[in-house]
């Protein structure tokens, strides 16, 4: 741990006026109880969300269902499993014909159920049809015959998804995290409960587009990113995603539980409205504040910071934040106080490589979600318990983000994520193969598939708010993000795949895995770069003369951690003034 002495001394050796965020988080800590309190309230939020944004896995389940036969039963008094299956149906489920009476003039009233009656040999559709039990809105809104209808909710929740998160990250760079932090809750959960009582199928359909295109974002993983310093985000990002993980995988027991749908979604979705508290409770981001000019509300959530984690800021800490306040407020009486650095998302993508990057991470994020959401929707479709295999498979998480914060921060990005998603490509596809007779090991395998991808999928996160400026950092991710979402558009139609060939869905999740494995290279490795404020230091990311990431990176002691930290700060803020006036001439 870095002294406070040694803090000081460093921070001392900064020019005098000039701001050292950097050094500043250093001596606030990353795990002190302001974070720690940030971290449960987030997690909180998050694994609500979560299971929002796959509450069609149970909602849209699909259930057992057989012909009724008239001739065996009434329409009031039906049994799922009658003794009369066995002749009268072509399968005992999930086909929509039976076999077709013979229409037999000598049978009396009492032989009309008989196994004489259905010798005929053919089949005639069904006009109406028995369900296994009520559970899912398959059997509500009766769509056994019409599989289509229950994949499309999964297609049209994800579709809505492409939307969202490309409007969160303009609000989120434009009026800050907190905003859609405490807003996109309050929509989804009034939604969802709106959603809950649906009527019939189509009302649901809307209402399941209108939840995801309104609600959802990623404004809680930029906000862990930027709370703490270089060396201690992918750490924190990783704990952060550790405890809503921890919540999400309750989803499971909830749905166990409270199976039938309506029901269920009500006890997910009226949590979230307790987030409105949040405008009380969370603080916006420092680095986004700073970027956007607000340099008064950065100095107090940074004094908040260090009252509530009971710490003494250095004197030059306390002289840094003195001179920001009063230069925020000479330029309010010169009538600037109201100006804002932000920048256009044109203008940023103005710029040949941010774009590139953009359309490059899209890419990568089509195969990554496509993989992670069809992994986590075919999973209760696997042998065993449906609700043990959702909870397993998002628990296995856990230990994954225990290696991600291992592996990242010693081995840097695109190692581990290649390295990943070929492990992930090997166990799907050895998970398809794998003899019935040894069922669990397919199970296994399929597990560890689902934990590469998952890994894959936060390390790819993580790379590309690094690559990406504060000032447009959300909508950028977010953009790529958009493109990528389609992938999850075609996620939910995976299971169907399943009908052609016995583990055709994990053998192509296999396949894409692959992708990634090879876009990845084409990326720069962020783990040894300052996290960029603006365009040109996003720009320096990855160039070989920056020899100011290379000399502040992998194992030095602490002293050298904190200097590294103040002269990158330093550096940025000498450029912060000539960027942001190329920038403002640009737009």
């Amino acid at each position: 741990m870095v002294s406070k002495e040694t803090i000081k001394n460093k921070m001392g050796e900064q020019a005098e006026g000039q701001f050292n965020l950097e050094g500043i988080l250093s001596e606030l800590g990353s795990f002190g109880k302001y974070q720690l309190l940030l971290l449960l309230l987030l997690a909180f939020r998050d694994s609500f969300l979560a299971m929002c944004n796959y509450n069609f896995v149970f909602t849209a389940a699909e259930v057992d269902f057989r012909c009724h036969v008239p001739e065996c039963e009434s329409s009031t008094d039906v049994s799922f499993n009658a003794s009369f299956v066995s002749f009268a149906l072509t399968n005992h489920s999930g086909t929509c014909a039976r076999v077709a009476p013979v229409n037999d003039s000598w049978l009396n009233s009492s032989g009309t159920c008989s196994p004489e009656r259905f010798l005929g040999g053919e089949t005639v559709p069904c006009h109406h049809v028995v369900y296994a039990n009520n559970d899912s809105i398959v059997a509500e809104f009766d769509l056994g015959c019409q599989p289509w209808k229950r994949t499309l909710v999964g297609t049209v929740h994800n579709l809505g998804l492409v939307f969202s998160f490309l409007l969160s990250g303009f609000i989120s760079d434009r009026y800050g995290r907190k905003v859609v932090i405490v807003a996109t809750p309050l929509v989804v959960g009034t939604v969802g409960l709106i959603k809950s009582f649906s009527v019939n199928y189509w009302m649901l359909l809307l209402l399941e587009f209108l939840e995801t295109a309104l609600g959802y974002g990623n404004a809680s993983m930029v906000l862990s990113l930027e709370m703490v310093t270089q060396k201690r985000r992918v750490i924190f990002s990783c704990v952060s995603d550790i405890l809503s993980t921890c919540g999400f995988a309750f989803f499971g027991l909830i749905a166990w539980k409270i199976p039938y749908w309506r029901h269920m979604m009500r006890a997910i979705y009226a949590p979230l409205l307790v987030v409105v508290f949040y405008i009380f409770l969370v603080d916006e981001g420092v680095r986004w504040l700073l970027a956007h000019n607000k340099k008064d509300e950065a100095v107090r959530v940074l004094n908040k910071v260090a009252k509530f984690n009971n710490i003494t800021l250095s004197t030059k800490a306390k002289d840094m934040l003195t001179n920001i306040t009063q230069e925020a407020r000479k330029a309010e009486q010169l009538g600037k106080g109201s100006q804002s650095s932000h920048v256009s998302l044109i203008v940023v993508l103005r710029s040949r490589k941010i774009l590139l990057r953009v359309f490059l991470i899209a890419a990568i994020f089509f195969c990554c979600i496509f993989v992670l959401n069809g992994s986590i929707i075919n999973s209760t479709g696997i042998i065993g318990n449906k609700y043990i295999n959702f909870s397993a498979l998002l628990l296995v998480s856990i230990p994954t983000r225990v290696i991600t914060a291992i592996t990242l921060t010693k081995f840097g990005r695109k190692t581990p994520i290649c390295i990943a998603y070929i492990l992930c490509c090997v166990f799907f596809i050895a998970s398809a193969f794998v003899a019935k007779s040894i069922w669990w090991a397919s199970v296994l395998f399929y597990i560890f598939g689902k934990m590469c991808s998952s890994y894959g999928m936060f390390s790819m996160m993580v790379v590309a708010m690094e690559v990406f400026p504060t000032t447009s950092r959300n909508s950028l991710t977010n953009a790529a993000n958009t493109i990528g979402r389609l992938g999850a558009v075609l996620a939910p139609q995976a299971p169907l795949l399943e009908k052609y060939m016995s583990g055709l869905p994990s053998i192509v999740f296999g396949l894409v895995a692959l992708g990634p494995v090879l876009l990845a290279l084409l990326l720069p490795d962020t783990s040894r770069a300052a996290l960029p404020d603006h365009i040109h230091d996003a720009e320096r990311i990855g160039d070989h003369n920056d020899d100011r990431n290379d000399d502040c990176s992998g194992d030095h002691n602490h002293n050298h951690d904190v200097e590294c930290s103040g002269d990158a700060t330093t550096e940025q803020s000498s450029k912060t003034k000539q960027d942001l006036d190329v920038e403002n001439r640009a737009s």
